[in-house]
């Protein structure tokens, strides 16, 4: 009881901490100029989230937010339709968005830094591309996050849940397209590592065929904190190198710049590791937000995965959306923005979803 009420009081701090902010911001916003978001409402809420995620410890992070599947299994309910979900052998559980037996499915990885489970955002954003999209499902990972679980756990059952849809319920990988935002692009980069380059503690995994498409959305391909997007954006996105310090420490279990490796930081890759991935997807999207602070490790990422790729006859398409955010289209979901926010980010990702899926 007595830790609670510590975490309490802490996290009460961090509240006022956040408000200061957002009032400061109010003020300020008009004048910035294009040192922040576009929009005056977004640009206060960003400031204000700044603020309350940079300020957060590992433990309140986990005391504020519940898991994915009780996100799923709300959103279920509000949206009047009924659950339907998977388990895995490992136990871990993976949800469905849209008729289960359509012929395509989006195996999707959610982001939230490994430490944060899916959002409403997310869950929104999944549940327009099933209504978008004809003949469609999503099968949504509920993978297990850090520090509990840490780096392969996330590989192994990502790698895992795309071995359920391909050996137990018989899908062909023609049909199957894998993807994610921010850490679940991370993840999605990780899986079509291990796809071509088996990882020596995950289980090797060979398709039958190749997988349709691999959608990665504002990958968090880096975890350098310290690349001048961090300094040109720092008052244009959502959160800062405090907050992605955290919870790249807590992934990989250390806070050496050193920690990574080809699956779980995929900007150190080099092209030819990208080179076989030829042999495992058709189509590669990656988007990023000029806004965002990760953009420099994203663009990095995406020349060396084309010269990779692409350079081997992969089809791949890199999307950069002009005062865009971080995961743009998820984070004008939770502030409540019925459609794009004039970013022009939802339509570029649906338009390619509909042109490719």
């Amino acid at each position: 009881m007595a830790d609670q009420q510590v975490s309490k009081l802490g996290i009460a701090s961090v509240t006022v901490k956040a408000t200061l902010a957002a009032l400061s911001r109010a003020v300020v916003s008009p004048f910035k100029g294009d040192n922040g978001a576009p929009k005056y409402y977004k640009d206060v809420m960003f400031a204000m989230m700044r603020a309350q995620l940079g300020s957060l410890t590992l433990a309140q992070d986990r005391y504020l937010n519940t898991n994915t599947t009780d996100v799923y299994l709300k959103f279920t309910k509000k949206h009047g339709f009924a659950p339907e979900s998977i388990t895995l052998p490992s136990g871990t559980q993976a949800h469905w968005m849209g008729n289960k037996h359509a012929k395509k499915v989006i195996l999707y990885y959610h982001g939230g830094g490994y430490v944060l489970p899916a959002s409403d955002g997310h869950l929104a954003m999944l549940h327009d591309i099933v209504k978008t999209l004809p003949d469609t499902a999503v099968l949504l990972l509920a993978y297990d996050l850090a520090p509990e679980a840490r780096y392969p756990t996330q590989t192994r059952q990502g790698v895992e849940a795309l071995r359920y849809l391909v050996e137990t319920l018989h899908r062909d990988p023609s049909h199957i397209t894998i993807g994610g935002d921010s850490a679940g692009g991370n993840l999605t980069a990780s899986v079509l590592s291990h796809l071509s380059h088996p990882h020596e503690d995950i289980p090797t995994l060979t398709l039958p065929s190749k997988l349709h498409a691999a959608i990665l959305i504002s990958p968090w391909a880096s975890f350098n904190a310290h690349t001048q997007s961090f300094k040109t954006n720092a008052e244009k996105d959502m959160f800062d190198a405090r907050t992605l310090t955290r919870w790249s420490s807590a992934f990989l279990g250390s806070d050496s710049p050193f920690a990574g490796d080809f699956y779980s930081e995929p900007v150190l890759a080099p092209a030819w590791w990208w080179e076989k991935t030829v042999d495992v997807v058709d189509e590669v999207l990656i988007w990023g937000g000029e806004n965002e602070v990760l953009i420099d490790g994203i663009q990095e990422f995406a020349k060396r995965f084309e010269k990779g790729f692409a350079g081997k006859g992969g089809k791949l398409t890199t999307i950069v959306s002009p005062k865009a955010a971080h995961v743009e289209m998820i984070v004008e979901s939770l502030l409540g923005y019925p459609g794009d926010s004039g970013t022009g980010s939802r339509e570029a990702v649906k338009g390619w979803l509909k042109a490719k899926l």
